[in-house]
């Protein structure tokens, strides 16, 4: 500051000094068209100022002297400007950084992707599962699986897993990370979309589960960064947790044409069956099935899209169980391609089956249920369903989420179908209907 005060008390001078020179050779005031005096700039000694008045001569005196008066002069100010700024900034980081190292531990910042990953493992730590199927006291099947809802009320903890976790057995546990078990109650399964809820009871309980939202696997596109948790190969690398990429979508498969499969390079294996596919945001946009990734093949994983794994939880839920009794009955097979070869089932061998004319889709009976309704329906093996009352079968889970979300036990329904003819493995040209009593 006192350097300032020394500038603007300089130009002050600078200015009253031409002022009372100009003065004394003009006066206040001249009539003098133009007068001359010798330059006072040292680097043009022989120039001479042409002025009006004493005001035209200040400002050209001010404009020669200005460049290097105000230039010497800011070097200077602006040295010592910086010197207090340079001091006050070095001060304040050297207290932070003697601060930093005053502290016990020290907290280094990622990025923030890797702070989501941390927050995704830690939601998968305290929302997936161990699924432990048995048969009487037999262990028949593990897998894993996802904590989806939590009823507060009732202190009821629901989850889904695959559905070939839990079809080879009769009772079920719950398997957590300290290897403690819980009884586990099945609700409902889906066998054609490979889906099964359970719920537990949380009475009791001393560990801490956490739910894991359901998110969407409509806007996944090729390149999204995805996360598998799970058991691989067992409880012996139970919670483990594999990062990876979506490497297509819509996948279609030759052993399954009812689901759209996510595929995926993140690192799954077998008891990684029913566990979660995490996004970024710790939602779950898929259902693993790492039997389909058993295969000899270098990372391609295949999980169920979440969209429709909340269909079919949602179906199981609202019928309160009714969903496996439906879907068990009879087993059907998609058919859209024309023609194509079928093994029917073990009885029959590979065959060529012709649709008949103007029909494109259906659904066909490869199996069916001893003393199920379909087994005393007058349908058989090879019988090609085209409607369900009036509801024209497209796809076969949309078939059997239309009989899910419609109809329950004891309700009749109306199958629409074609006879195959199993001397000469041809369809009737006749639409015959029958109609059947859900149990």
């Amino acid at each position: 500051m006192m350097r300032k005060w020394m500038i603007l008390i300089f130009c002050t001078l600078i200015v009253s000094t031409l002022g009372f020179y100009v003065s004394s050779l003009s006066g206040e005031t001249t009539t003098t068209p133009e007068t001359t005096i010798p330059s006072t700039d040292s680097t043009t000694s022989s120039s001479l100022y042409s002025y009006q008045d004493k005001q035209d001569l200040i400002n050209q005196i001010y404009e020669d002297i200005y460049e290097e008066v105000y230039a010497s002069l800011y070097a200077s100010f602006l040295e010592d400007i910086r010197a207090d700024v340079y001091a006050e900034i070095y001060a304040s980081i050297e207290s932070k950084f003697e601060t930093i190292l005053n502290q016990t531990t020290l907290a280094i910042p990622f990025d923030e992707m890797q702070q989501q990953i941390y927050a995704v493992s830690e939601l998968a730590s305290q929302s997936v599962v161990g699924v432990t199927s048995y048969l009487g006291q037999e262990g028949v099947s593990l897998g894993s699986a996802v904590i989806y809802e939590y009823d507060a009320t009732t202190q009821t903890y629901y989850i889904i897993t695959n559905e070939h976790v839990i079809d080879k057995g009769d009772n079920f546990k719950v398997v957590f990370s300290n290897k403690k078990t819980v009884t586990a109650t099945l609700l409902g399964f889906d066998a054609d979309v490979d889906i099964a809820v359970l719920s537990f009871s949380g009475v009791g309980l001393d560990q801490n589960l956490l739910v894991s939202p359901l998110g969407s696997s409509a806007s996944l596109t090729k390149g999204t960064v995805i996360l598998a948790a799970g058991n691989p190969k067992g409880y012996d690398f139970y919670g483990t947790f594999t990062m990876g990429i979506v490497a297509g979508i819509n996948r279609k498969t030759t052993w399954d044409l009812v689901v759209s499969y996510i595929q995926h390079d993140a690192s799954i294996n077998s008891g990684n069956s029913g566990g979660p596919l995490y996004n970024l945001q710790g939602e779950v946009v898929g259902i693993n099935v790492a039997k389909f990734a058993s295969d000899e093949i270098e990372g391609m994983g295949f999980a169920i899209p979440i969209d429709m794994v909340k269909d079919v939880v949602n179906s199981i839920r609202m019928l309160n169980g009714s969903f496996s009794d439906i879907s068990g009955s009879v087993s059907l097979n998609w058919v859209n391609v024309n023609p194509k070869d079928y093994a029917l089932n073990s009885e029959l061998t590979s065959v060529k089956l012709y649709l008949p004319t103007g029909i494109m889709r259906g659904l066909l009976v490869n199996f069916l249920v001893d003393d199920g309704v379909m087994d005393a329906s007058g349908l058989s093996l090879g019988d090609l369903v085209v409607k369900i009352d009036n509801y024209q079968i497209v796809l076969l889970y949309q078939a059997h989420q239309y009989l899910n979300q419609n109809y329950q036990s004891g309700d009749t329904v109306t199958l629409w179908y074609y006879q195959l003819d199993k001397s000469t493995f041809t369809f009737s040209t006749t639409l015959q209907s029958k109609t059947i009593v859900l149990n």
